[in-house]
């Protein structure tokens, strides 16, 4: 991102291709080349982004040693998650990293997130990585905790795959362990809504959406899934939903920990209602899992098995 003058807010600049002029050191680490696929805000980001990113890295994959994707932090996690959905029994990194201030301005913490990420893509560690603020996360655990702080990401219910100080410190034990060949699962479906459960907010406002072709919901709830279910109830909605062939996953505001429908009271009445718990995923892999999973298949039974499975170290 570059500020724009004359207002100097921030935008999709075009110096992308000049990176290797703006950080020489990465030069050093590794020989590497640079292709600008997208020059976009994050925020505009989703499947086709997703696909098509995906099938660049596994086209690619026989040609180069590791992937860097420089990439907005807005929803990082997100392309993160599509990645390693995308791209299964990895062989090599394919590390996401950016900034929290632009390379374009002082004290930026580009330069050092992209020496980082770099030099972590050349090292066997075959998984989708965030590389950000000195911090190695799996990317489908990650999440975005910071508008402020260089150290943006956190990963709340699965211990950092290492740290970056004078040393690279990486805990072998926790990265994945790949068997078979890499497969490109293609194909996303956007019908997959988030509803967000705030106090006092009806879920007669929601049901004109079960009118619509999504067919999954992740309603983020409280707690371990606690739900409304006195004066505002929110038990019929789900009934409602999954009487009509919606299926209804629970999640949480919580950022760690993990929803279990069998806990509290309310949360259990969702579970029999038909709802099921998204356990310690974030909501975030959960979602684009969902996606993933609609492109492969829309029975009910398989898209729940699919769901449960450990695909990239998610669960």
């Amino acid at each position: 991102m570059m500020p724009m003058k004359p207002t100097e807010v921030l935008a999709p600049g075009n110096f992308q291709d000049k990176i290797m002029s703006l950080v020489p050191e990465i030069t050093q680490i590794a020989d590497i080349h640079v292709k600008v696929m997208f020059n976009q805000d994050s925020s505009d980001f989703s499947a086709p982004q997703w696909e098509e990113l995906s099938e660049c890295i596994y086209k690619n994959l026989d040609a180069y040693d590791g992937f860097v994707v420089i990439h907005g932090t807005d929803t990082m996690v997100y392309t993160a998650s599509a990645l390693s959905f995308s791209l299964l029994n990895l062989n090599k990194p394919v590390i996401l990293t950016g900034a929290q201030r632009p390379l374009s301005k002082l004290r930026s913490d580009a330069r050092l997130n992209l020496i980082d990420a770099v030099e972590l893509a050349t090292m066997d560690i075959p998984e989708v990585l965030i590389v950000f603020g000195q911090r190695i996360l799996r990317g489908n655990r990650a999440r975005k905790v910071s508008i402020n702080h260089y150290r943006a990401f956190h990963s709340p219910n699965f211990p950092y795959l290492g740290e970056i100080g004078v040393g690279i410190q990486i805990d072998q034990s926790k990265i994945l362990k790949q068997s078979g060949v890499t497969r490109l699962v293609q194909g996303f479906k956007s019908d997959v809504a988030i509803i967000s459960i705030q106090p006092g907010i009806h879920p007669q406002y929601f049901e004109p959406l079960l009118m619509t072709p999504v067919n999954k919901y992740i309603i983020q709830s409280y707690g371990a899934g606690n739900l409304p279910c006195v004066e505002i109830n929110w038990i019929p909605f789900i009934q409602k939903a999954t009487k009509s062939g919606k299926l209804i996953f629970i999640g949480s505001h919580s950022i760690s920990g993990s929803v279990n429908l069998e806990q509290y009271a309310s949360a259990k009445q969702a579970g029999d209602a038909g709802a099921y718990g998204i356990g310690a995923m974030t909501v975030e892999a959960a979602y684009v899992k969902l996606q993933k999973i609609s492109a492969l298949t829309q029975d009910t039974t398989e898209t729940l098995q699919k769901f449960n499975e450990d695909w990239a170290g998610e669960l």
